[in-house]
């Protein structure tokens, strides 16, 4: 009797087995490769994940599965529905008080998943200015033809901002010496107080958790370049209040060791502390950009050796890692619409064919940015795609134009007639044609309303006198491609002395700030990965300032002056 209901259970298992007839997916013809197969056992398992496997395109914005019912089993149809994409026309943030920005450029296909991370980007950039509780819901509207604007509705919540960042503990450093290695954190005094009366006129930064944590990186960069390879830091304590947040982090610095010998490669160096090695690392760092090796890693072994003095010594080993050069494959420019190629590869200091040296490569982001066409270029906006085979780099820089039109009213700080002209400018790019000196989308038209004139430019008799002055004209924007071809002003309302006075100013203006700023904001941080009896911590090398800072600022703020007093 066993045997006969053993033998009935195994036969009702075997029946129990369908096995799929025919796999379909309807409504579209884009081809993925699912799990679901004909021939294999019908499994619910499986299509779930072959569902979740369609999802993860992003083709599509309805799937649906349907069981079919065949003479010899069962029959898999995946009903789909293509997610139907279009152009975008522009990008709308309601309210836009909150400085979200994006760069998406015109004509860029459209669909709900890219609104989607549209909004979520946009919620990111509020949660990093400091409204944790942001929200931002995403629309796309109907425009002309079948262009669509996406409409962000943004719901700030309230604003978090840092009142107080305290450090306790054991601390072994400056309090003053910790607040200024804060980045994103640091609460900058703009006016000084009054004692007992006013507390100075103070900016106080936004509050993110991520912001917390990458300055506490920070500060534990500073303690390690001063010896200290035994600090330990936490998050001690955070309250908001009212929108107002005092940060408190603890402080157990440990030992500060004194350096017994350095060696860079097996190069014995004279260094202090750790940090001292950090030049001899960023110079190395540069002849490897000279040479086109992009791939540059410095590793630093501190072994604590016993001495018989009070203070224990440290022997450090820095090791470079480098990868192999490359060579400039192909440079492209996307985003591109109304600018030539020419135009914009002209102000590239890298070519096709030359030592991939990243060093270049960011002071021609600069130079880009020094156009004024362009939203500024980012580490983000620039992709390069290496090919170890080849040696091949190709960059690729994504451009995102501004708008053609624009309209500006400003006034000086202080009164009119000493200051500079209150101004009133409708500005309007011209259309996409021609090349070269001719090429129109280079040059804007203008028309302007002055009142008041600048006083320098009437003490030199540069430009026409009167209390209003109504001004059309053509102007060619300065680009270090073009050299003296740009910053050119055609205004016959000025008259040529004026002409020519705004032209030698523009000129000045445009070499001379570039090279008082140096290397500022071109060179990045060097991180050093520091290998120490409690695991591995990241030492951040920072670039030397440029010699000089101070008269280089004074110089620069000079330059700008001079050109807001002759009307520019």
């Amino acid at each position: 009797m066993r045997f006969v209901c053993l033998l009935v259970s195994l036969l009702g298992c075997v029946a129990s087995a369908e096995v799929v007839q025919s796999v379909t997916v309807r409504g579209s013809d884009v081809r993925v490769n699912l799990t679901t197969q004909v021939g294999q056992q019908y499994d619910t398992d499986i299509i779930d994940k072959d569902i979740r496997t369609l999802w993860s395109t992003g083709r599509f914005s309805d799937i649906r599965v349907e069981r079919e019912e065949q003479p010899e089993g069962p029959g898999v149809i995946f009903n789909v529905i293509e997610t139907k994409t279009q152009p975008l026309h522009e990008v709308r943030i309601e309210p836009s008080t909150f400085g979200v920005q994006f760069k998406i450029p015109q004509g860029t296909p459209m669909d709900r998943v890219r609104a989607h991370e549209a909004a979520r980007q946009a919620r990111e950039q509020l949660r990093a200015e400091g409204f944790q509780n942001a929200e931002v819901d995403y629309e796309l509207r109907p425009y002309l033809g079948k262009e669509v604007d996406l409409l962000l509705t943004v719901d700030p919540g309230q604003r978090v901002r840092v009142k107080k960042f305290e450090f306790e503990g054991d601390l072994g450093l400056d309090p003053k010496d910790l607040r200024r290695a804060l980045q994103a954190m640091r609460i900058k005094r703009v006016t000084p107080g009054i004692p007992g009366l006013w507390d100075g006129w103070r900016l106080f930064p936004a509050y993110s958790p991520e912001a917390v944590q990458s300055d506490l990186a920070r500060v534990q960069s500073l303690y390690l370049s001063k010896g200290f390879l035994d600090v330990s830091l936490r998050l001690a304590d955070i309250q908001v209040t009212h929108g107002d947040a005092d940060v408190k982090v603890h402080v157990e610095s440990g030992q500060q060791y004194r350096v017994g010998s350095a060696a860079i490669d097996g190069v014995a160096a004279t260094v202090q502390t750790p940090g001292d090695l950090c030049p001899s690392l960023l110079s190395a760092r540069r002849d490897a950009e000279r040479k086109g090796i992009v791939d540059f890693a410095a590793r630093l072994d501190a072994r604590v050796e016993p001495t018989s003095d009070a203070t224990p010594a440290v022997d450090l080993a820095a090791m470079i890692d480098l990868g192999r050069p490359y060579h400039v494959g192909r440079i492209d420019f996307t985003g591109r619409q109304h600018y030539s190629d020419a135009f914009v590869r002209r102000n590239m200091l890298l070519a096709e064919g030359d030592l991939l040296d990243e060093k270049l490569l960011r002071k021609s982001m600069a130079r880009i940015n020094q156009t004024g066409f362009f939203e500024p270029l980012t580490e983000k906006d620039i992709q390069i795609q290496n090919d170890a085979r080849t040696g091949l780099a190709n960059i690729t820089l994504q451009l995102h134009e501004r708008k053609g039109n624009a309209w500006n009213i400003s006034g000086p700080l202080g009164p009119a007639s000493w200051a500079g002209p209150l101004e009133a400018t409708l500005r309007s790019r011209l259309p996409a044609w021609g090349s070269g000196l001719f090429e129109l989308a280079t040059y804007s038209a203008s028309v302007s309303l002055f009142a008041f004139a600048p006083p320098l430019a009437s003490a030199l008799r540069i430009g026409p006198k009167g209390t209003y002055l109504p001004v059309l004209a053509l102007q060619r924007a300065y680009s270090p491609g073009e050299g003296w071809k740009s910053g050119l002003l055609f205004a016959p309302q000025l008259g040529w002395r004026a002409l020519g006075g705004i032209y030698a100013v523009t000129q000045i203006q445009q070499r001379l700030l570039p090279v008082l700023a140096g290397d500022r904001g071109l060179v990045p941080e060097l991180p050093v990965t520091i290998q120490t009896q409690k695991g591995q911590a990241l030492m951040y090398c920072e670039p030397p300032g440029p010699r000089l800072a101070t008269l280089r600022t004074g110089a620069s703020l000079a330059l700008r002056l001079l050109g807001v007093f002759t009307g520019l």
